[in-house]
């Protein structure tokens, strides 16, 4: 598994791709030193609202902001640009207070105004309904507060005000159908695009923000670079033009034997997790037969994924949330008795329903790169059990959009971990393997005889303010989401962090968040 890069021939792959990254950036300051950090693909928006791409995602946290952010160090959620938020008794409104004196990067100061138009902007997203889709509307009540209104009672507010970042009114405008295709001054981030270098094809920097409101970052410029091929990135590692990245897993071992580098191994907040859609057109009825699912879990070997795809690296697990990023996380049924790797097992349950000699169950949805190797693993444990597949691999973005749609049969994919699990029923529909989309959303209701019961628990743990409680609501419906045994989380991936050591960074569950970094002196 382990891969010796192979360094004269990544450097002449990396002669184009990195000609004018380094410590003087392409503006010719020399002054300034440039942390460089890879992008793994293109950006493909500069609009904190038109996007769920992860690559977009870590750009962005840098740039724009929400009037809660998350606590990386816990998963939960601290104020930002809120000085303070206040529930009525029902949870339907909530009257918040502005933190006075914020500056977009433009100049303007942050006003209410600001503050409903980007709401009013994420309400106007179709990537962005999942998060606010809870949200009557918002109202300015004085330059410095906004009353937000539920269409509900909804306590676990904190991922809404996370997601939603606010944006300049007058840049957004005077921008109009440019924005989000060009470099903007509309955040209020600790850094803002650098209009002198924006190539989202390539490369784009962002520079300090002299008027942040928590103090100036001391990393003055950030440039990203577009390295899809891992050989090549872990070479601009080697090398010194790329200062900080995620080694894949396959490198580590010679990366961290290097005196060059602090190395970091941690678990991660992603989860990989196998899928079956009991609503396909082709295998859905198949599927629904409890014995059938039951025989997967059997089937599956979450150690023998590990060190095939991970080296070891990562961690077997049977609880979607990582506990260790989680703010909240469910006393989980599925921790306490899980369904071991039994072959023998396996075999016999699928007889037993009917299929002595195995049984074709349809077409396994992947997307191309790390998910694919996964699959790959899962395809051969469940053809060794007679569950018979054809693999499906996809660009990511395809294969993501199938997993929405529910249109696979089997399928693998990876949701975040480290949020608040007083959020799980927000964050859980904003995921394409997310509870509300996957138990009972579907044509025929799907497990139609938990509907009635998750609607309840829903709404209960909505409109519950008290967090413990909200979490053994959510907690029962965790374990009945588990048992279900349509969405089963195999493998907590590693997170393998290296750079160097010039550079006092700060690993955290998201990582690529620049603010808390410096130089060493």
């Amino acid at each position: 598994m382990k891969k010796r890069v192979s360094f004269l021939m990544a450097l002449v792959m990396l002669v184009t791709l990195l000609g004018g990254c380094g410590s003087d950036p392409q503006s010719g300051d020399s002054d300034v030193r440039t942390v460089n950090l890879r992008n793994t693909a293109s950006l493909t928006t500069s609009d904190p609202n038109m996007t769920t791409n992860t690559h977009d995602y870590t750009v962005h946290e840098n740039i724009y902001e929400g009037l809660y952010d998350l606590d990386e160090a816990t998963g939960g959620y601290e104020l930002r640009l809120a000085e303070k938020v206040e529930p009525n008794e029902d949870s339907t409104e909530y009257i918040v207070t502005l933190k006075q004196g914020v500056k977009f990067h433009n100049g303007e100061t942050m006003t209410a105004d600001d503050v409903v138009f980007s709401y009013g902007l994420a309400q106007a997203s179709a990537r962005m309904a999942s998060y606010i889709r809870t949200l009557d509307h918002v109202e300015k009540v004085d330059d410095n507060t906004v009353k937000i209104v539920m269409n509900q009672p909804f306590s676990p507010i904190g991922h809404m005000m996370y997601k939603v970042k606010i944006l300049s009114q007058k840049e957004v405008t005077e921008q109009g159908d440019d924005f989000g295709k060009i470099a903007n001054k509309a955040g209020t981030g600790p850094y803002m695009w650098e209009e002198e270098n924006y190539n989202p094809m390539t490369s784009w920097s962002a520079v300090a923000f002299e008027d942040y409101h928590r103090g100036k970052p001391q990393i003055e410029r950030i440039t990203w670079h577009v390295i899809e091929d891992d050989t090549s990135a872990i070479t601009a590692l080697q090398t010194g033009d790329i200062d900080y990245m995620v080694v894949p897993i396959s490198y580590w071992e010679d990366v961290k034997s290097s005196d060059k580098f602090t190395c970091v191994e941690k678990e991660s907040n992603e989860v990989i997790t196998f899928c079956i859609n009991i609503e396909s057109a082709n295998h859905g009825e198949l599927f629904r037969d409890d014995n059938i699912r039951l025989a997967m879990m059997y089937a599956l070997d979450r150690d023998g994924i590990n060190q095939l795809v991970c080296d070891g690296y990562g961690t077997p697990t049977y609880l979607h949330i990582n506990p260790t990023y989680a703010a909240a996380a469910p006393t989980a049924d599925s921790l306490k008795n899980p369904i071991p790797f039994d072959l023998e097992k396996a075999k016999q349950i699928l007889a037993e329903a009917g299929y002595p000699n195995g049984v074709d169950i349809g077409v396994f949805n992947v997307a191309a790169g790390r998910n694919e190797s996964y699959a790959v693993a899962v395809h051969a444990q469940l053809e060794a059990a007679g569950f018979k597949s054809t693999l499906s691999v996809s660009d990511y973005s395809v294969a993501g959009e199938k997993n929405v749609q529910q249109d696979y049969d089997i399928a693998i994919a990876y949701d975040g971990g480290n949020y608040d699990f007083n959020n799980f029923e927000q964050q859980s529909a904003s995921s394409a393997i997310g509870i509300t989309n996957v138990l009972f959303n579907g044509p025929s209701g799907k497990f139609s005889d938990l509907s009635k019961q998750f609607d309840e628990w829903l709404q209960e743990g909505a409109s519950t303010s008290d967090e413990d409680e909200r979490i053994k609501i959510y907690t029962e419906m965790y374990n009945a989401y588990y048992d279900t045994h349509t969405q089963v989380p195999l493998i907590t991936l590693p997170s393998c962090v290296a750079y160097s050591k010039d550079l006092n960074a700060v690993a955290v569950p998201t990582d690529y968040r620049v603010y808390d970094w410096s130089w060493n002196a």
